[in-house]
């Protein structure tokens, strides 16, 4: 429940870094009587959740500031301690989507109680669990809330919400971070982790065990992945992730605190990236067998992951373009710019090849082009398109996989339009019926 730390010297707001003005004007909320629901919209990962309990814990101590909770009064130790008496939480139960209404009702019902320990009684509340009885059953105490009542809502889809219930709360969006601030989330949070797992070093003797499968983990990773893999750091560590790694996981998260810092901690994650790089790697030499076979294999036994590992596939398309377009500082997987180049330069190559190959069997001469205004040569013009294509089957597959369209026809069809692309083979036309040319 709580997101305070002993081990920090931070109080607070002070706690999230960066969303400046957002910070400023939750110190006002605070300290006004008259808000008595905030509702919290961003994208998952965002750090909705983290920046709620801070709200929640604020209003619940004895003495806020501006800045959010003392951190130090009776109320905030029972909140750090996962005990306070006037503090509920309201979310799905663990493989459930819905919040049932009936819980709803309940927990509404007990909010008529006045609080034990201090002036509020605070109920956060996953808005995204609710259904539309579940917020008409919330409507009635944000429409006449009680004196001592507050609610903190959280929702990465607005949209979902009743108009009525968004009209009756104070909207506040959090936004993605700058890789600069990811970086810095990173180093913090991964060191803090590293101070409790240094802590719990002599009661948790076992650990030692886990650690050497951790290693085994990441050096079979390595060993089906590239050389440049070997730099992301183990899972759980932060004494090893380099300034690369962390700015990787930066720009890999998207602006997304909360994505970063799962990606950074899960081996299943550099697992996952190193067996869909190889895949990529090797598509315009790989047999169309081997795409129903090994390709459609790998993303099968990592099907949960599915949707990172599209995100892993469209982030090697977007650096070839960087490559492209000669933006090398901007490339997302910066350990992988050796194998990026290569493969960047094999599809190159094969155009141009195509191309004399198409002009000498026509008998005519190859004239310099035109000067493009870009300064793309006539292959590389086409290697845009070619690319910008295998990005836009990306996205066509993840929202085919998001209908639940059988997952082993999709895989396969991206194969095969990916190794098009990558072998220079004439393209499959997009389910869009968009003309690439």
């Amino acid at each position: 429940m709580s997101s305070t730390s002993k081990k920090s010297d931070k109080r607070g707001f002070s706690r999230i870094i960066g969303l400046s003005a957002l910070k400023n004007r939750l110190g006002n909320i605070i300290l006004t009587e008259d808000n008595s629901c905030v509702l919290l919209t961003g994208p998952t990962g965002s750090g909705k959740r983290k920046l709620a309990n801070l709200i929640a814990q604020a209003w619940l101590c004895d003495n806020p500031t501006e800045n959010g909770a003392c951190e130090e009064c009776a109320s905030c130790h029972h909140f750090d301690q996962n005990n306070h008496f006037d503090y509920k939480e309201l979310k799905p139960e663990d493989g459930k989507r819905i919040i049932p209404t009936d819980d709803v009702r309940s927990e509404l019902k007990d909010l008529i109680m006045l609080p034990r320990l201090g002036k509020y009684k605070v109920i956060l509340i996953d808005a995204d669990g609710l259904n539309e009885q579940g917020q008409n059953a919330l409507l009635k105490a944000l429409e006449e809330p009680l004196r001592h009542t507050r609610f903190v809502l959280t929702a990465s889809d607005p949209s979902r919400l009743l108009l009525t219930v968004r009209s009756r709360v104070v909207s506040l969006r959090v936004d993605r971070r700058s890789e600069e601030e990811i970086c810095q989330i990173l180093l913090e949070e991964l060191s803090s982790a590293d101070d409790n797992n240094h802590d719990c070093e002599q009661e948790l003797a076992p650990a030692g065990r886990s650690g050497q499968a951790g290693e085994q983990e990441l050096a079979s990773a390595d060993r089906r992945g590239q050389a440049g893999e070997q730099s992301l750091a183990p899972a759980g560590g932060c004494a090893t992730l380099a300034d690369k790694d962390l700015t990787f996981y930066a720009r890999f998260s998207a602006g997304l605190p909360g994505r970063a810092l799962e990606l950074a901690h899960g081996g299943w994650f550099r697992e996952l990236r190193a067996g869909t790089a190889d895949i990529y790697f090797s598509l315009d030499k790989a047999k169309e067998l081997d795409l129903f076979t090994v390709g459609s294999d790998f993303f099968k036994e990592h099907k949960d992951q599915a949707d990172t590992a599209l995100n892993i596939i469209q982030s090697l398309i977007r650096d070839e373009l960087c490559l492209l377009w000669g933006a090398n500082g901007t490339i997302v997987n910066s350990d992988l710019q050796g194998e990026l180049q290569a493969a960047y330069e094999r599809k190159l190559a094969v155009l141009t090849k195509k191309s004399e190959a198409r002009d000498k069997s026509s008998g005519l001469m190859r004239w310099q082009a035109d000067a493009d205004p870009e300064g793309f040569s006539e292959e590389e013009r086409e290697l845009r398109i070619r690319l910008t294509h295998a990005a836009e089957v990306v996205e066509e597959s993840r929202e085919a996989l998001q209908r639940n369209v059988n997952f082993e026809l999709i895989i396969t069809r991206l194969l095969l339009h990916l190794k098009r692309v990558a072998a220079g083979e004439d393209l499959i036309e997009s389910r869009k019926n968009e003309k690439l040319s």
